[in-house]
C-alpha cells in the first residue's frame, strides 16, 4: 500500500499498477484513476492522522517537491519513506529502479531502462519534435537563437529556470543550454522582454495569461510544462516521442 506525495511519481505508480491508497491534492494525472484515491494534504503540508490511519508500506516523496518536516513526522510515527532526489535523467532511471526493488514492481524497472535508452539514443532526439511536442498553441516561429531563450516558471515576478535542474538537463538533451547559475532566479519584466521565452503551463498558469503577455510585447511561446518536468512516465513518454 503506497502514499504517494509527489504528482509526476503518483502517475508513474497508477501507470504501472501499483496500489495508491494516498496522494495529495496536486496528483491530477491519471484522471480515471486518482478521482477515487484519498487526498492526505499536498506537497508542502499532510494530513498526518489521515496517512497513519492508511496504514502504508510506504510514503513516496521528492526531496524538493516536499518539506524534510513532513518526512521527519512520517518516520517519528514509524511510517516507511522512499526519497527522490531528481537532477536528471539518470538519477530519476536509479529512483525508479529503488522503487522497483522496495515495491517489487518490474514494470518501474523497464521504466528505468527506457530512461536508460533515452541516454543512449539522445543524439537522435530531435529539435523540432521536443518543441512541436511541447507547445500548447501551433502557431509560434521557434527563435533559433536559443543563446537568449528563457524557460519561465513564474509571474510577479517572473522567475525562470537556471543550471542544476531537471528541467535544464531535459534542455541539455537537444543541446540548448539555459545558461543562469541559480536554480529559479528571479528576472525583471524588461529584461524578458528581451528574450525568447518557454512560458511553462506550470506551476503558475501561463495559459490563461500567454495572450495578455504577447500583448505587451513579450515573445515566445506558451508549453505543456509537465511534460518538462513531471520526472517519471509523462516525460520519458514525452522525450520518447522526440526520437527520429
Amino acid at each position: 500500500k503506497i502514499v504517494s506525495l509527489v504528482p509526476s511519481w503518483t502517475e508513474t505508480l497508477l501507470t504501472a499498477n501499483q496500489n495508491v491508497i494516498g496522494r495529495t491534492r496536486f496528483c491530477i494525472h491519471p484522471a480515471h484513476n486518482v478521482s477515487s484515491i484519498k487526498v492526505v494534504g499536498g506537497t508542502k503540508n499532510i494530513k498526518i492522522d489521515e496517512i497513519i490511519a492508511l496504514s502504508p508500506d510506504f510514503v513516496i516523496m521528492d526531496k524538493e517537491e516536499n518539506k524534510k518536516e513532513m518526512a521527519d513526522l512520517l518516520q517519528i510515527n514509524g511510517i516507511k519513506i522512499l526519497v527522490s532526489h531528481i537532477t536528471n535523467l539518470e538519477s530519476a532511471a536509479d529512483f525508479l529502479e529503488v522503487l522497483a526493488e522496495n515495491l517489487l514492481a518490474e514494470r518501474l524497472s523497464d521504466f528505468a531502462e527506457r530512461y536508460r535508452a533515452i541516454i543512449r539514443k539522445k543524439k537522435q532526439l530531435s529539435v523540432e519534435k521536443f518543441f512541436y511536442n511541447i507547445e500548447l498553441q501551433k502557431n509560434s516561429e521557434l527563435n533559433s537563437n536559443f543563446n537568449i531563450l528563457e524557460y519561465v516558471i513564474w509571474k510577479n515576478p517572473f522567475m525562470v529556470i537556471g543550471k542544476a535542474t531537471f528541467i535544464s538537463e531535459v534542455f541539455k538533451l537537444v543541446d540548448i543550454d539555459l545558461v543562469r547559475h541559480e536554480k529559479y532566479p528571479v528576472i525583471s519584466d524588461d529584461e524578458l522582454k528581451n528574450k525568447y521565452c518557454l512560458f511553462s503551463s506550470e506551476p503558475y498558469p501561463f495559459a490563461k495569461a500567454f495572450v495578455e503577455l504577447t500583448t505587451q510585447g513579450y515573445k515566445g511561446m506558451l508549453v505543456d510544462g509537465e511534460k518538462i518536468s513531471w520526472y517519471g512516465i509523462r516525460n520519458l513518454e514525452f522525450l520518447e516521442s522526440c526520437l527520429n
